[in-house]
């Protein structure tokens, strides 16, 4: 039986571009979302777009979707700083998560993640 995306916990992400820009987004796929970030395809974000390589940097599991949201546009407004340190582990996000280390990422999406 399907769930809504509603039910499904959400998660946010940070992927570095071969340009080593940050991108943040939310999904509740996030290998499905990473393979169309880095295939190009039709749904890929336009700042991402013939960027790649791309590597996923950071994922962390969120309550739902409005927290999300709100979450992302929260740290879309952040500092690079701020979100380096985040990636690093120096920083936390101010709401209720669970963070997902490299290798939780590597065996939840099955993609290749190399250490920073």
């Amino acid at each position: 039986m399907n769930q809504k995306n509603s039910d499904k916990p959400w998660f946010i992400y940070l992927i570095k571009n071969k340009l080593n820009q940050l991108y943040c987004g939310i999904t509740v796929d996030v290998q499905r979302r990473f393979f169309e970030h880095a295939s190009n395809s039709p749904k890929c974000a336009k700042a991402l777009k013939g960027k790649g390589p791309l590597l996923l940097v950071f994922c962390a599991r969120i309550g739902n979707q409005s927290e999300a949201l709100k979450l992302e546009r929260w740290l879309k407004k952040q500092t690079r700083q701020y979100k380096n340190k985040l990636v690093a582990g120096m920083l936390v996000l101010p709401v209720e998560h669970e963070l997902l280390g490299s290798q939780a990422i590597q065996e939840n999406t099955n993609l290749k993640i190399t250490p920073q």
